[in-house]
């Protein structure tokens, strides 16, 4: 009993923590989830009552139907600024762009010059000037902004990365100069440049006529934050150039034109900290993102048809003192945005929105220590459901996990309704669901849990149909092991370390990973169980845990197999322009320990023994003669009939006394060309010639093994060895080195000095 409550809790414990890593690494489809879930939890607060301090005078349908189609003349937008001056609003802001000169000259103005030719007699220069003058409406609209003195312009901005629009330009100096005055007054900076502060940048700039810059009071840019489902949730508070120039929104340029107090911002080693005004400060989080707190659906605020404020059918009292923001509303004009109530709200309304969420202090924040809360939530219900599944059936246990979601979900919808504070809901809810499911599963499959254990066990390093064996004969997983003559495999790749080296890690472990699996493939193909991969080596055996007789043959074909294909894979890798692999391996046959070794809990099907050992060795020692794959005269003795290898050398491995013949596996019986049987029949010669001590005549044979054979890697290490005991035999002679002289019953054998 004790081990199923401690199996479940564990379970439980296991999968809380991987949900926590899930959260962690905020994953797309279960971020759009938690979007979704936040744009339930605004609508199910309801549509919220905005007070009368901010009024939209809008560009609508019946602006557009009375006064004429988009876009208007600057002369409306002048006289609209002028009406709503002498209204005595407290400040205007304009959230339209004015980025192009003015072409068009009204009816009215064309009247006027007809009348007044009428009246002076017609002079068609005196004419066209009076026109120009009369007709400049970007000159009357920036007289309008300078006689307001309490006009509030729109820049639009694109970030980094983001496409540009397509009358947007590079910020340059010409642009920082216009935006002087329209930057953060007050900056409190503790970072350092190499902290990096991560605030969004300026890239691109879509900016009005200078000539209205320069006359309006100030400028905020605006710019949205759409998450990938494209509803506006966010947008940025503190947008920055060079990491030097920091510029608010409209919204709050807006504010402080209307309050006169100056913004400031706080940037801090990990970003943004706070925006303060008017001794109030604005929750944002690290990289300036503030979460719009919206109201209802479009029209929550005041609106008044521009057409209204131009025939001057506005009452006063229903201006003066407001914060007024002109924008544009009408389908027409392409002003829209998608947020949470609404998927055609008007951009101009957002910044209402932004505006009278700090006028009545009504946030929606994320603070810094809220993740902890969101993964202290996920732990504690995760665990707790874990100890309830111990104690109640699955359905019991469904019924109270279900009670837990729906307490969690009263709990965050009371945080974000009456303290706006903003927690996860996906994440808890998904790690309940996960860790209920995980559990149950675990439980209903607990009577197959050894069946599934030697699946598992073995899937790995066999092949399916072995699997499916050692499944029907469990008794073999037992701990311990059996002796039996065994093939021991040993593969390794040439130069590995530099390779990685030269590559990215994510192109190291594509290129490791396709190697390793078709070499396993055919590992197990031919029979063979994968041991363990270390880094880019393979250690397998043969003839285990089935056994079999031919398990030597096996391990050979299996490695010529793996080389041709290895080939194939270089011709592909050559052709992607990626690293070429080269391997060695070593093959040894004899007695050796196999079995599964480890504690109750924990084995490995393995093999251990002075035959594993020497497999090993015989994988390094094909760096010395330049070779690819070596066996050991063990295993030559059951190989000899059925393929064609050559004698190498006799040698001592590192640390023992015994020599030991080594042949390299050529091909099958049969299969070596003629040209190939001619250099390995004068290569044995050469090696006989080696073994009676005639160094000049064995080295002659040796070279004409390489012209035979090309590049024949064994005959060139014994031209060197060859010419090193040649000059040993020299001092010797001379009695400068008698010690190295080679004693007269010399074995021929070659001892390795090392692994």
């Amino acid at each position: 009993m004790k081990r199923f409550l401690l199996n479940n809790f564990t379970i439980a414990f296991l999968l809380t923590l991987v949900s926590i890593s899930i959260y962690s690494f905020d994953l797309p489809f279960l971020k759009l989830l938690e979007l979704k879930a936040y744009d339930v939890k605004l609508t199910a607060r309801g549509i919220r009552n905005v007070s009368d301090q901010v009024v939209i005078v809008a560009i609508d349908e019946k602006s557009l139907e009375q006064e004429g189609r988009w876009p208007w003349p600057r002369s409306k937008h002048a006289k609209i600024i002028d009406q709503l001056s002498a209204s005595g609003a407290a400040v205007i802001g304009v959230d339209i762009f004015f980025p192009e000169p003015d072409v068009y000259v009204p009816f009215e103005t064309l009247d006027k010059a007809l009348a007044e030719q009428e009246i002076q007699g017609w002079d068609s220069a005196k004419t066209a000037d009076w026109l120009r003058q009369v007709g400049d409406s970007d000159r009357l609209f920036a007289q309008s902004i300078i006689k307001s003195d309490r006009t509030v312009l729109g820049y639009l901005v694109i970030p980094k990365n983001k496409q540009g629009k397509a009358n947007a330009e590079r910020l340059n100096q010409k642009h920082l100069d216009l935006l002087d005055f329209s930057q953060y007054g007050l900056v409190h900076r503790t970072d350092k440049p190499e902290d990096k502060v991560r605030i969004p940048e300026i890239d691109e700039v879509s900016m009005s006529l200078s000539e209205f810059m320069e006359a309006s009071n100030n400028a905020g840019f605006v710019h949205y934050l759409p998450d990938r489902d494209g509803v506006v949730r966010r947008i940025p508070l503190v947008m920055s150039y060079g990491g030097e120039y920091l510029f608010p929104p409209l919204s709050l340029q807006v504010l402080q034109e209307a309050q006169k107090t100056p913004l400031m911002v706080n940037i801090v080693p990990y970003g943004v900290d706070k925006v303060t005004f008017n001794k109030v400060e604005i929750p944002t989080t690290e990289f300036g993102e503030y979460f719009v707190n919206y109201y209802g659906p479009s029209y929550t605020f005041r609106h008044i048809s521009a057409t209204d404020v131009l025939a001057g059918r506005v009452p006063e009292k229903e201006l003066k003192g407001k914060i007024i923001l002109l924008g544009a509303t009408a389908a027409a004009t392409y002003d829209t945005k998608i947020t949470p109530f609404d998927p055609l709200y008007p951009g101009v309304e957002a910044h209402a929105t932004v505006i009278e969420n700090i006028l009545q202090n009504d946030y929606i924040q994320r603070p810094p220590w809220i993740g902890l809360l969101d993964i202290s939530i996920m732990l504690a219900s995760g665990i707790i459901l874990g100890i309830i599944s111990h104690f109640f059936k699955a359905i019991a246990s469904g019924v109270l996990a279900l009670m837990g979601i729906g307490m969690f979900l009263g709990l965050d919808f009371f945080l974000l309704k009456e303290k706006g504070l903003l927690i996860h809901t996906v994440y808890p809810v998904f790690t309940q669901l996960f860790v209920y499911t995980g559990v149950t599963i675990y439980r209903f499959a607990f009577e197959e849990r050894k069946k599934r254990f030697v699946q598992d066990a073995f899937s790995q390093y066999l092949a399916p149909e072995v699997v499916q064996q050692v499944v029907d004969n469990p008794n073999l997983l037992k701990l311990g092991g059996d002796r039996r003559i065994l093939t021991a495999f040993f593969t390794d790749v040439k130069g590995f370390s530099s390779i990685a080296e030269s590559l990215t890690p994510k192109q190291l472990v594509e290129l490791l990973n396709e190697f390793l699996t078709e070499m396993t493939d055919i590992l197990m193909t031919h029979k063979g169980t994968v041991d363990k991969f270390e880094g880019d080596s393979i250690v397998a055996f043969f003839g285990a845990p089935l056994p079999y007789e031919d398990h030597a043959a096996k391990a050979c074909l299996a490695a010529l197999r793996m080389q041709n294909r290895l080939a194939e894979m270089r011709e592909k890798w050559k052709e992607e322009e990626r690293p070429e692999l080269h391997m060695r391996i070593g093959i040894n046959t004899g007695p050796m320990v196999v079995g599964n070794m480890g504690s109750a809990h924990r084995m490995d099907y393995t093999i251990m023994g002075d035959s594993v050992n020497l497999a090993s060795r015989l994988e390094g020692v094909n760096k010395v003669y330049e070779s690819t794959i070596l066996i050991s005269g063990f295993t030559y003795d059951f190989v000899k009939g059925i393929l064609e290898c050559r004698e190498l050398d006799r040698i001592r491995v590192f640390g023992k006394d015994q020599p030991v013949a080594i042949y390299e596996v050529l091909c099958e019986k049969s299969k070596l060309d003629s040209v190939l049987q001619d250099a390995f029949t004068v290569y044995a010669e050469a090696l006989s010639l080696y073994r009676k001590k005639q160094w000049q005549e064995a080295i002659g044979r040796f070279e004409e093994c390489i012209e035979i054979k090309n590049g024949d890697g064994p005959s060139a290490t014994f031209i060197k060895r060859c010419q090193l005991y040649q000059q040993i035999q020299k001092r010797g002679r001379r009695g400068s080195d008698k010690g190295n002289i080679l004693p007269d019953d010399w074995d021929g054998v070659y001892t390795m000095q090392s692994k």
